[in-house]
């Protein structure tokens, strides 16, 4: 299968290896370990594709079975591993079947334009892709047949392991998929577990109480690792001792567990080690159950708790050593899912509504207030209006530099599209509305096309609920924006016709101004260009009424633009010689870079093609400084048309080779046009 690039012929296909590290104290399972491998042989030997469901209760070790599974037999798929954890259990909506199979096709190196819209072609094309190779997918966390059969090779080479806590009977039924249901560990594996945890010696020297422990566990690794690392927070107590805790705990919680509860088997244990924790760091571990999104930072923990940094950190140290919470990065961290359940039981049963409802509100309005700050230096010139908390936001980060700002964002994205939605659900419409707005820049820059169009419909249906005409009119804007970045141009004119209709009704005809752009631009992308031009020339109009430098720079670039897809050079470079001018005045950097790359297009028009290096050169660099990645590959792309031109055909195959690779990791539409260019160089 060819790459999807110019040097398809000199590589070998890309060997994605996706699969998340294996579990440390893993042990035990060989019979479960065999019985995946003869799946699989089975699957070979009836040249169809073999799928493995590893089912069982929660905490019992599926994922860390199948991800053993697959680490170990890794030479036997040299084409690779692909992984995805669908959320099933998660907070907040899972995986679908469209999100997982981009992903994996974006694994496989598809540019995003290549990526059908449809559930079936995309499908389709997976099929193809891993079609006589070999690889290994584990689908991780999965609640339903139909969430799997889409993303099912036909190929007898792979293997997919599906985990989930239900049968999953219809896939046995109708795609022969074969479950393995997982007991609890053996004593002995347990014992072993155990001996990992609390180092053998001292294990050994209190066999009896060591085995007990694995007992009081129910042979549940998660409940074992997490007693295991107790135990060895306590090296000079007997484990007889903490044994005894523990055991005078599950007495105390028989009276409140249920046959059906999945928590029942781990509520002892947990419970056992949070109530040995003093209070500052009981209270933390319960109040981090209320954060919204998947990860946690020092900075946060501090926030939804309102302890000093220092002490949060040592506080998180402890949690993290007992296994209540797992470090996945610097000064971040996650909670198992099971583990975030019951931080919310605890916060329900032991704080009051007052605090249940002010530390995350008090998180959400931080969120808010941070991504605003990051906003400013992102785009300072942006037309905004002030944001008032509703109560005081200790701790918000004010960004030093572009690329602590931007850097910020990135490391937050999640969290902060999490928080937008979770405010909506909280019914607290302003900052739902709010907060995706704040996040206009960072959108814009790093295109996370299914996150911002999610969050900003989020944004629409807040800023209707809370009669916030403005945000209603910039958030329909933004989704026009997004779907025009993706060629959905009939979406993108019914968005951008919304918010120009509500600018009107409110009388804002900055907004009035700045709809008409985006309208013409959409027309221009669609090669209407006599339509663009009359929109443009109305905003150019509203925008000199108003003395708005920026506006009227804005609407001379397009302009410029489009003249110069209608033939009329000169005309195209007097605009984008005004646009550059007010730009570089006003220090509108992003615009700056824009008009370059305007103005190298026209260059080659009017007999001063020599001048055209020099300004893409400049774009590039404006853009690299601001880390707007499809602003580079964009300029790069530019850069590459012009080599070809002048007959530089290494130099054009090197920039369009960059610009590929930025634009499929951005899942661009535009790679498709790149991809095309490569292919054309390489076939001439």
């Amino acid at each position: 299968m060819d790459r999807w690039d110019d040097e398809s012929a000199a590589r070998s296909p890309l060997t994605p290896h996706q699969l998340p590290a294996v579990t440390a104290t893993f042990v035990g399972r060989e019979s479960e370990l065999a019985e995946l491998g003869a799946i699989a042989d089975r699957g070979e030997d009836s040249h169809s594709v073999a799928v493995a469901i590893v089912a069982g209760a929660p905490g019992v070790g599926k994922t860390a079975l199948a991800v053993q599974w697959a680490h170990r037999q890794r030479d036997r798929f040299p084409h690779g591993d692909l992984y995805c954890d669908l959320h099933g259990y998660a907070p907040g909506p899972p995986s679908t079947p469209h999100e997982v199979l981009a992903g994996f096709l974006r694994a496989l190196e598809v540019p995003g334009k290549m990526i059908p819209r449809s559930l079936e072609a995309k499908s389709a094309l997976f099929r193809s892709l891993v079609n006589d190779r070999r690889f290994v997918i584990v689908l991780d966390n999965v609640t339903s047949p139909d969430e799997v059969r889409a993303l099912l090779p036909s190929t007898s080479g792979c293997f997919v392991m599906v985990t989930s806590r239900s049968s999953l009977s219809g896939l046995v039924v109708r795609n022969g998929a074969r479950r393995i249901t997982l007991d609890m560990l053996s004593p002995a594996e347990s014992e072993a577990l155990l001996r990992k945890a609390i180092g053998p010696g001292r294990a050994d020297e209190e066999a009896g109480a060591t085995a007990e422990l694995a007992d009081l566990c129910g042979h549940l690794p998660l409940a074992l690792r997490i007693a295991g690392e107790r135990v060895a927070a306590h090296p000079y107590l007997r484990v007889a001792d903490l044994l005894a805790e523990l055991d005078s705990e599950a007495r105390r919680l028989d009276a409140f567990e249920t046959g059906d509860d999945e928590m029942s088997a781990l509520r002892p244990v947990f419970s056992w080690s949070y109530r040995a924790l003093d209070p500052e760091t009981a209270r933390l571990f319960r109040l981090l159950g209320l954060h919204p999104g998947p990860t946690i930072s020092v900075t946060t923990a501090t926030v939804l708790s309102g302890m000093p940094s220092a002490e949060v950190r040592r506080r998180l140290d402890n949690l993290t050593g007992g296994c209540l919470l797992f470090e996945v990065d610097r000064d971040r961290f996650r909670f198992h899912d099971l583990l975030r359940v019951y931080a919310k039981e605890c916060v329900e049963a032991e704080e009051s509504a007052e605090e249940r409802e002010n530390a995350p509100k008090r998180l959400l309005e931080w969120y808010l207030a941070c991504a605003d700050s990051a906003d400013r230096v992102l785009t300072p010139m942006r037309r905004r209006t002030e944001i008032e908390f509703s109560v005081d936001i200790a701790g918000r980060l004010e960004f030093d530099t572009y690329g602590d700002a931007l850097a910020w964002c990135e490391a937050e994205q999640p969290n902060l599209v999490a928080s937008a939605h979770a405010a909506l659900a909280e019914d607290w419409p302003v900052i739902a509305c709010r907060l995706p707005l704040a996040l206009w820049a960072f959108f814009t820059l790093r295109k996370p096309w299914a996150d911002w169009i999610a969050t900003y419909k989020t944004g629409v249906e807040a800023a209707r609920r809370c009669s916030d005409r403005f945000s209603e009119a910039s958030l329909l804007a933004g989704l026009g924006i997004a779907h025009r970045d993706l060629c959905r141009f009939e979406e993108a004119s019914e968005y951008l016709e919304s918010a120009l209709a509500i600018r009107r009704e409110i009388g804002d005809s900055w907004g009035q101004g700045q709809a008409l752009i985006s309208l013409g631009i959409a027309y221009h992308e669609q090669g209407r260009f006599t339509e663009a031009l009359e929109h443009h020339a109305d905003a150019l109009s509203v925008f000199h009424a108003l003395g708005d430098e920026w506006g009227v720079a804005q609407t001379l670039h397009f302009l410029g633009l489009t003249n110069h897809e209608l033939g009329r050079f000169d005309q195209a470079y007097e605009n984008l010689r005004q646009a550059l001018d007010i730009r570089h005045r006003i220090d509108y950097r992003y615009g700056e870079a824009e008009t370059l790359v305007g103005l190298a297009l026209v260059f080659q028009k009017i007999h001063r093609s020599g001048e055209s290096a020099g300004q893409l050169d400049r774009a590039l660099e404006l853009r690299r400084e601001m880390g707007d990645r499809y602003g580079e590959a964009a300029a790069l792309d530019h850069l590459g048309q012009l080599w070809e031109a002048k007959g530089k055909v290494d130099s054009a195959r090197g920039c369009w080779g960059d610009a590929l690779k930025i634009f499929n990791e951005l899942g661009a539409p535009r790679a498709a046009d790149v991809y095309a260019r490569l292919r054309r160089i390489k076939a001439g």
